[in-house]
């Protein structure tokens, strides 16, 4: 029965860390510093004669990056008009300077040491003291917590008694991505990983696909230093369901696939197939990355045939170290 399984076992995604306000789905790679000088690519696409109005605005842009990046809710707020109006990419919206401050200082204490960076493709004047401006925000885990993240944004600024504020902010899910742009999120799977216990040595090796569109895992198991079952994982992005998919095939014949969520430092993979024998099987696999070199995994609601299985504890799965030499 543990052989019928390993092919559900071998499936190892990633996980990446949700963020608060302001925050995407998925990632794009972006260096969080120097955020005046993408705010800058605004003045191309802006009237002449505004150059002052467009100096302010690039300056209140730094001045939230920089509050964001110290973690620092009341400043980052206070770049917001009293009556500001936020909503983000699931539609959740936040009213008024108090709310958006307090949704950062949350945002702040669940993911300590995240940074932001603005990339700015149009600034537009509707008048004296309205703007609209649209870009990307990426956001930036703390080493080793999680992958970057993007969305688009709109936002409105206003006039008040000669201080540009931001009076409205509308994210959304950045649809144009490419496939590549998206496994981006899992790229930190690239490499040679090894799980060591009592009974078992389980080896894998992650790398691109040809055309960069995929992730290609290689598994290997042995025991008493002999192979006893191998095989593929691929991974891919599916874009009629938004989420990572993958597909899993074993050396005595078993397959299947399943799909990803993500629930804050964790992936979901809920995974379907069939055993060499033709009886159906399935499991909930539970992933967390601990880190650059490090992630935990664990496999319930296993069945096999319709009927119930015991389940896997959790474990840890490490980087290998390269070899001496190269």
């Amino acid at each position: 029965m543990k052989k019928v399984f390993l092919f559900l076992v071998a499936a190892i995604p990633a996980t990446g860390l949700g963020l608060g306000a302001r925050e995407t789905t998925r990632p794009e790679p972006a260096d969080p510093a120097a955020p005046q000088a993408t705010a800058s690519q605004a003045a191309a696409t802006s009237p002449a004669g505004r150059d002052d109005d467009e100096k302010a605005i690039q300056a209140l842009l730094g001045t939230f990056v920089k509050a964001f990046n110290a973690g620092d809710a009341e400043a980052a707020a206070a770049t917001y008009a009293e009556n500001a109006v936020v909503v983000d990419e699931r539609g959740e919206r936040v009213e008024g300077r108090a709310a958006v401050r307090d949704q950062y200082a949350a945002s702040f204490a669940d993911n300590p040491g995240s940074t932001i960076a603005i990339q700015v493709d149009a600034l537009r004047f509707l008048g004296p003291e309205t703007a609209v401006e649209e870009g990307r925000t990426t956001i930036t885990p703390a080493a080793a917590a999680g992958a970057p993240e993007i969305t688009r944004f709109t936002a409105v600024y206003v006039k008040k008694d000669g201080r540009w504020l931001q009076g409205a902010v509308r994210d959304a899910h950045a649809h144009d991505l490419t496939p590549h742009d998206r496994l981006k999120e899992l790229e930190w799977l690239v490499g040679d990983w090894v799980n060591e216990s009592q009974s078992a040595v389980v080896s894998t090796s992650c790398r691109w696909a040809r055309g960069g569109n995929f992730l290609d895992r290689e598994f290997t198991m042995k025991t008493e230093g002999r192979p006893v079952l191998s095989g593929t994982q691929r991974i891919g992005w599916d874009p009629l369901r938004r989420q990572f998919k993958t597909w899993i095939f074993d050396s005595e014949g078993g397959h299947g696939e399943g799909y990803f969520t993500r629930t804050g430092n964790q992936w979901v993979v809920k995974v379907e197939g069939v055993g060499r024998e033709g009886q159906p099987v399935s499991a909930t696999n539970i992933i967390t990355r601990q880190g650059k070199d490090r992630m935990s995994w664990q496999s319930t609601e296993r069945t096999v045939g319709g009927s119930a299985v015991p389940g896997v504890d959790e474990f840890t799965i490490v980087r290998k170290p390269p070899e001496v030499g190269k």
